[in-house]
């Protein structure tokens, strides 16, 4: 069998998935599963599962538990792509395990997680529980929303091709520096800012910032009670949830034509 190297050249090159967080550990979960018959859809399915009980676990106040498992899910969901290219069993099942995985792991993991932090079992806080199962529902709906356009195209030009006589994408992105001035320091700065508050809701840096914000209340509040920390992260989350989740719809809006434009363009090219 390929080496882990020749491995990472063969089935890690131009791939989705966090290089250092999903793709370093997952080459050799990969190799050791192609030692057996376990197939990429097999592991999809034991993928889902980790995931729901990695949230029914923090649920219940074991938030190192359902960290681990949250993160063996994210492990998993390159692991069974690895699996399908290397031995060529793509498939429209898989690609349907992922997208359900997709749409409900991590929302499943975060209302758990809310449920814990707002101690839903004793004495709920009712603030953050609320914020916190809105903000699952806007996770949720982000994924679904941001499909949109495709089942769009491919439902309304079933029924209406009349519908896409829209005119053809502009190669020439309006970039807003076309009279050859340069941003300010200080719009370089707010947009590096933004872009990194918004990759924080990527699973693998929603882990790293919930193991932080974790180990930080464990080590420097050791007889706190709670979860003060924890408490204001998923705060940020569901209200940031929330916001992307609305700036998704107004876009999407005004946006939904050039899209289904691209789209088309591009199967047309083929």
């Amino acid at each position: 069998m390929e080496s882990i190297k020749e491995l990472r050249v063969k089935l890690q090159t131009n791939v989705l998935g966090h290089p250092i967080l999903q793709r370093v550990p997952s080459i050799y979960v990969t190799r050791l599963f192609l030692l057996t018959s376990i197939t990429a859809n097999q592991i999809s399915a034991v993928m889902i599962i980790v995931g729901i009980i990695s949230g029914v676990v923090i649920a219940f106040g074991y938030i190192w538990l359902g960290l681990a498992l949250i993160y063996l899910n994210l492990v998993l969901d390159a692991v069974d792509g690895e699996l399908a290219r290397y031995k060529k069993t793509f498939s429209m099942r898989g690609v349907y395990l992922d997208l359900v995985n997709h749409l409900v792991v991590f929302e499943a993991f975060f209302l758990g997680l809310t449920l814990a932090v707002s101690e839903v079992w004793t004495r709920p806080n009712f603030v953050l529980l609320t914020v916190g199962i809105v903000g699952a529902l806007a996770m949720c709906m982000r994924r679904a929303i941001g499909d949109l356009h495709r089942v769009l195209f491919v439902r309304s030009y079933s029924e209406h091709p009349d519908l896409f006589r829209i005119p053809p994408t502009s190669s020439e992105a309006n970039t807003g520096t076309a009279s050859g001035a340069k941003p300010s320091s200080f719009r370089v700065l707010m947009k590096n800012i933004l872009w990194y508050l918004h990759e924080s809701h990527e699973g693998g840096y929603m882990i790293v910032v919930l193991v932080i914000a974790y180990a930080a209340e464990r080590l420097l509040l050791p007889g706190a009670l709670h979860y003060p920390i924890l408490s204001w992260v998923v705060l940020y989350y569901g209200v940031t949830l929330c916001l992307y989740l609305t700036r998704e719809i107004i876009g999407g809006f005004y946006s939904i034509e050039s899209r289904i434009a691209s789209l088309r363009d591009r199967f047309a090219s083929k």
